[in-house]
This record gives structure tokens, sequence and C-alpha cells, in this order.
């Protein structure tokens, strides 16, 4: 029996006994006992917050390199932490050859330490008056587990999954109960099953080996999804908080590590009989995300964020625009470090031979008929460069649409942050490279509703035991000034991404007012996956790779 089989016949006798809960807590009522479980709510926080570590000095610093207020106290905060940090060492590498000068020596150093650390105070204390959304992102803070059941709102739920080096821990939060559990299953085991799972999602798997499916003689060659595989991790990690989610619609989800790069709406909540290759088994499978609608959180502490965000008055009309179908004249997905950069800036000509994303164009274009939006408010071609991003007038949008290819910083050696990529220009420059990457993005100003990514790998995390919860890309949009985004978790068809989003704000047109975002994403990949058309569709590459982060109502 394969390893799977084992672990799946282990968890079908763990059924027979009730599923065990290592501790619940129900409100209003608190214990001493409570009390340690809120310890390790916000224990398990911190160590979250240390994996994201980098993209945030990465955004800081070039950030301090633009612009403005915020770029001059970041420059002065770093220019204060040289001098402490030189000051510091030199204190300590102080000799004791002349006791007298040494002793003198070191009073006043130590007087200037003093001096700079009242200094940097200042500063810091601006940037939380002045420029609050960075000092969060920055100097985040755990959540106690009552303060996330403040932030949620009847039908919501909190979902927080974080994998330690031997055991992972599961908490599920509503406003009125707190259930966690552990499992003894390290960050190493749980990337092998995520990668395992992710070879079956992406539509290039099959080139590199995995068993694939054809679905007809010129459609897509797709691997075969492992059902057993994905419903584990349910098994393990989920179905035991269940019961604690009754009246639950909406599960907001913060994930760590590993499982950051899966979307919880390819886990079978059931696993019924079939061949996994059937597409007929795969739209009879019950998945997660029929059962809840989801949305992805950037940290625990970014939920009562969102809900202190206020957004634009809801409009009958929706403003948009859209950036697509840049000008790509190869056959790449991707290209060689050396072709897409040159000297530490986008390479026109390596840009160039990306392959092109024609249905792009038919996705916007659909987009602006269903929003009632003009289409000179779409940037298309040679048209869609950076250029014109960073000269839109991109806060009066309400929908900000980027349909193009997403690197990740891992992807391309060289690339030290993740980007988006636009059509290339004559001569790279400093406003246009072609790679509009993380800091700039940063640094955009957005009052966007919703950002649309539809790009491959936008989510950003692939998996890996050190991964990041989110990618540079969707921090950055948050960032900005944008209340959600909507990111891929795996390189997307564009057929399936163009229906997907388009789908989506169809649902939002054309439903009853209230409809939440989170709700129409559910019922796009709802409708994608019920569709006999096309099998391949039933694939959840095909109907799961977007997910919505930041504010899903």
């Amino acid at each position: 029996m394969t390893c799977a089989c084992l672990r799946l016949l282990a968890f079908c006798l763990t059924c027979l006994a009730p599923p065990v809960v290592w501790a619940q807590i129900p409100r209003p009522e608190a214990t001493s006992s409570d009390e340690v479980i809120d310890e390790a709510f916000q224990a398990a926080q911190w160590g979250f917050y240390s994996s994201a570590g980098s993209a945030i000095q990465q955004m800081q610093a070039r950030r301090a390199a633009g612009d403005g207020p915020l770029a001059d106290l970041l420059r002065r905060r770093q220019s204060l932490a040289g001098l402490r940090q030189r000051a510091e060492a030199e204190l300590a590498t102080l000799g004791r050859d002349d006791k007298a000068n040494t002793d003198a020596l070191a009073v006043r150093l130590s007087g200037d330490i003093d001096a700079i650390r009242g200094e940097i105070a200042t500063v810091d204390a601006a940037l939380a008056r002045d420029f609050p959304a960075h000092d969060r992102l920055t100097h985040p803070r755990p959540l106690s587990i009552s303060e996330a059941q403040n932030a949620l709102e009847p039908d919501e739920a909190l979902l927080f999954i974080y994998s330690g080096e031997r055991d992972t821990y599961s908490w599920a939060i509503t406003p009125t109960t707190a259930a966690w559990l552990r499992i003894g299953l390290g960050r190493a085991s749980l990337s092998d099953q995520v990668a395992n799972i992710r070879a079956t999602l992406d539509p290039n798997a099959a080139t590199r080996g995995a068993m694939s499916l054809d679905t007809a003689d010129d459609g897509p060659r797709i691997a075969v999804f492992n059902r057993t595989e994905a419903f584990l991790i349910y098994a393990e990690l989920i179905a035991p908080l269940i019961p604690f989610l009754e009246g639950t619609k909406h599960i907001y989800s913060v994930m760590d590590g590993p499982l950051s790069g899966l979307p919880l709406a390819v886990l079978p909540s059931e696993l019924i009989p079939g061949d996994d290759d059937d597409p007929e088994t795969m739209r009879q499978t019950r998945w997660l995300f029929q059962d809840y609608a989801l949305t992805s959180l950037p940290s625990v502490d970014s939920l009562p964020l969102i809900r202190q965000a206020v957004g634009k008055p809801k409009q009958t009309q929706l403003s948009l625009l859209g950036f697509g179908d840049p000008d790509f004249r190869g056959t790449a997905l991707t290209t060689s470090a050396d072709a897409l950069m040159r000297s530490g800036a986008g390479d026109p000509d390596g840009i160039s031979a990306l392959a092109p994303l024609p249905f792009t164009r038919v996705e916007l274009n659909r987009i602006a008929r269903t929003l009632g939006a003009s289409e000179r408010n779409l940037y298309l071609g040679k048209a869609a460069t950076e250029g014109a991003v960073k000269s839109a007038d991109l806060g009066t949008a309400d929908v900000i649409v980027f349909a193009t290819h997403g690197l990740l910083s891992g992807d391309i050696k060289g690339l030290a942050e993740p980007a988006l990529v636009f059509s290339p220009p004559q001569q790279a420059s400093g406003l246009d490279d072609g790679l509009l990457t993380a800091s700039e993005i940063s640094s955009l100003p957005l009052d966007a509703d919703w950002v649309i990514l539809s790009a491959c790998n936008t989510a950003g995390s692939d998996g890996r035991p050190d991964a990041e919860g989110l990618s540079g890309l969707a921090r950055a949009f948050l960032f900005a000034g944008a209340r959600s985004i909507m990111v891929s978790h795996w390189p997307v068809r564009d057929d399936a991404a163009a229906r997907l989003t388009t789908g989506t704000f169809e649902n939002l047109i054309n439903a009853p007012s209230g409809l939440s975002k989170a709700k129409a994403l559910q019922l796009a990949m709802q409708s994608m996956l019920t569709d006999e058309s096309d099998p391949s569709l039933a694939h959840p590459s095909a109907w799961a790779p977007f997910v919505i982060v930041g504010d899903g109502r």
C-alpha cells in the first residue's frame, strides 16, 4: 500500500471515535486553560510573522529609495540604524591597554547610542502617527482569540493553520467559540504532500513526467489530480474542527508555510469512490469551497484591519481600469535569468520573448462590458506598459485588472522581488523597464475596492517549508490601498482565467444586492466545475487557481 493509502486507513479507523480537539473555548467564560490556549494562538502568530521578514525589509528598503515624506523618514531611520550599529560595534571591540581612555570612550559611545535610540524612537513615532499602514506592516501585533472573535461577523469564521518543525496546529474561531488541535505532521512532511498535489495542478506538469490526461486532440494535457492526498490534508487538519463551525458560511483563512501554496478550495470534504481521471468523479466529489465561501488573509492581525478600512459607497456601476494582452511575441512562459534581466533591470528583448496571452484581451473586454465601462479604460497590446500603470489615475478606479504574466522572485535568478510583466519599452528606464515590482506596486496611489491579478503565480508560495504566506505582490497591493485582491496559485490557462474573472463579476452584477466577492467567486467556480461541455473544466487546475485576499465581503 502507498503511504497515502496507509494514512487514509488510519484516518478511517480514528473516525470510529469522535475526533480529538485539544481545547474548545466557549465565550464569554474564561479559565486558566483558556489563557494557555490564547498564548499558544499568539505564539503561533509570532512564528508566522518571522517568515515575512525578508519581504518586508526588501519593500522598506525600496520605498526608502523613493520620494516623499515616507521615503524621507525611512531613509532617516536607516541612517540612524547604521550609526547605532557602528557605535555598538566600536563599543564591543574596545581594548583594555589604556583603561582611562577606554572608559572615557565607552562612556561617550554609550551616550551616543542612547541618543541615537531616542532619535529612532522619534522617527518610529512619526511613522506610526503619519503612516499607520506602513507601521502595521512592519510592526505586526498578534491578536488574542477574543480580539479575533470580535472582528468576525455572525456567519464568519477564522481558520489559522501554523506548521512547526514537528507538529502542525489548527485553530477554528467563530464569534462564539474557538477550537484548536495539534497533529504530529511537521513542515517537511507537509511540504512533500503539498508539492505532490501542486504537481497535479500545474497545467505544464505533464511535460515534466507527471501522469497526464488528454482531454482532446488539441486540448490541454493535465496531470491527474490526487484526491486522496488532498483529502488527507482536510481530514487531518480541518475535519475535526468542522463541528465548531456550525452556522458559518464564510471562512477567512491564514495559512503558514507549505499550506500557503495550496488554496483550500481544492480539498475534498468527502472522498467518494471513483477514478481521479474521470471528470464525472471530480464533479460528484464534495469540495470544501462548496460548503463555504473562502477568503485568504496575509496574517491574523489583518482581520480587524479590513473591518476598519472605509470603502467607497456601493455603486450600481463600478469604474474600471484594465491592463492586459501585453506585446509579447515569443513562445516561453518564462525565460532564463540572463534573458529577462540585465544589470538588475528588465531586459526588453528578453521580455518580448515571453508567450503572448491573447485571451486576456477577450477577458478584459468582457469585464468592461459586464461593468458597463468604456473600453477607453483598457490598456491593451503595446499600450499595456509599466509606464501606463504608473501614470494612470489609479485612485479613481473601483476595480483594477492586470491580465499578464506574473513572476516570483524565486522564478528568475537576479529578480529580488516578485513582479508583473508588461509590454517592453524600446529602452529600459527607471520609470519603465517592463517589470512592475512589488516595491513599486506598494507606492501606487490606490483606492480600489479590489484588484484582479489574472496572471500566473500571483498568490506566491510554491509549498516549500519556508514559503511565505502570501507573495510580495499580494502584500504590496494591500499595502498600496486595495481592500481586496484576487490572485492565482499556479500558472493559469488563460481561457479558464478569463471565465473565472468575468464570471465572478457577472455574478456580482446580476445577483441581488449583498452578494459578497467571496460568494461571487464561489459561484463562478461551481459553474465551471459542473460544466459538462469541456471535460477538462472538472479538473481543479481549471476552477481552483484563484483566491480572494483581504476583504471578501
